[in-house]
């Protein structure tokens, strides 16, 4: 009795082991939605078509090739190298707009500076929407302000 449970201790394990070993020389391959085919040793999402395909085997037994880990660097390098393109652009394109306000508002502040030096009346809408003209003091003050918005916009 002892001899027979021992004989199919012996063949259960040999059974797993060559049912394990065999499990893992196939891997799931599926297409996600982008169309990129995708490769996996646990099972795509419900609902998935797949085919069960032959791992490539190489020399480590780490389960993929070399060739794909070198194809994979490649990528990755590939990738890191346009992000950091991309975010430069994006940084060229803040400094654009950035310089292009400050030209706008050195401008404004020139035209402010020209018209309060003038010697047209100064108009300026009030807290209830009423047009008051400035007085001498007023337009002093406004004078000093839009002279301070010229040194800055207009001198980097």
């Amino acid at each position: 009795m002892l001899k027979r449970t021992l004989w199919f201790l012996l063949a259960a394990s040999c059974c797993g082991a060559v049912g394990t070993t065999q499990a893992q020389q196939y891997i799931y391959k599926w297409t996600d939605p982008q169309g990129q085919p995708q490769y996996s040793e646990l099972a795509p999402p419900p609902g998935v078509k797949y085919e069960m395909v032959r791992k490539p085997a190489d020399a480590a037994g780490t389960g993929v090739a070399p060739r794909d880990l070198a194809k994979d660097q490649e990528e990755l390098a590939r990738q890191v190298t346009e992000q950091k393109e991309k975010e430069q652009q994006q940084a060229e394109q803040v400094q654009k707009e950035a310089e292009d306000a400050r030209a706008r508002n050195c401008e404004i502040a020139r035209k402010n500076v020209k018209v309060l030096q003038g010697d047209t009346q100064v108009v300026k809408t009030d807290a209830k929407g009423n047009k008051v003209a400035l007085d001498a003091e007023q337009r002093a003050a406004e004078l000093k302000k839009a002279q301070k918005d010229q040194d800055y916009f207009c001198n980097p």
